[in-house]
């Protein structure tokens, strides 16, 4: 009888080694021989489940994605507003290892996706998604009365976001200043500002 298959969860485990080979040599290190190398399968597996560059990336993105997403609703599990919103921004930011793994995998995507079409599409809505997870913790913070929201909750979602985007960004580019306690402080400063004029 032959073996049944999971082929979700290949795929996915194949996805995470693959972004484990971009993490730590960038996408140049994630080449079908490595991949079938480090996962024990064989070169036509990895085949069958990936046909270019692009479908690899995007599947180690979505991989670390889940992961962040995994970890986001453990950290924001019976919060709201702005307890949920620090929650969400530190399991967001390279607070470990893990996590400045995700980072890198996330950057080599968006360099492709600055110059392909499809990718950038895909990414365009991962930000839309993201902007509305901010939005959900700014709203219930103005529900009770934590701040008194000075723009349109969507505008002050994409500033947050971008906010943590670019500290998260620069400390893999400066590890040794931006390090855990400045990381943590960063997040007080972002905290801070929209409790600012009550």
């Amino acid at each position: 009888m032959p073996k049944v298959v999971d082929h979700e969860a290949r795929r996915s485990e194949i996805s995470g080694i693959v972004a484990g080979l971009i993490a730590q040599g960038g996408l140049e290190a994630a080449t079908i021989r490595e991949i079938a190398r480090t996962s024990g399968y064989s070169k036509g597996v990895v085949e069958h489940y990936f046909d270019d560059k692009e479908e690899l990336i995007s599947a180690a993105l979505a991989w670390v994605n889940r992961r962040y997403e995994e970890r986001v609703n453990k950290a924001t599990d019976g919060l709201y507003g702005l307890s949920a919103l620090r929650k969400r921004i530190e399991a967001t930011l390279p607070l470990t290892e893990a996590v400045r793994d995700e980072w890198k995998v996330r950057l080599v995507f968006w360099g492709m996706a600055a110059i392909e079409p499809t990718l950038r599409r895909q990414q365009s809505k991962r930000l839309d998604y993201a902007v509305q997870r901010f939005e959900q913790d700014l709203l219930a913070a103005e529900e009770h009365k934590e701040i008194s929201l000075r723009e349109d909750s969507a505008s002050t979602a994409r500033h947050l976001l971008n906010m943590t985007t670019g500290i998260s960004t620069a400390a893999l580019h400066q590890p040794t200043l931006y390090k855990r306690d400045f990381l943590l402080g960063e997040i007080d400063l972002l905290i801070d500002q929209l409790q600012i004029e009550q």
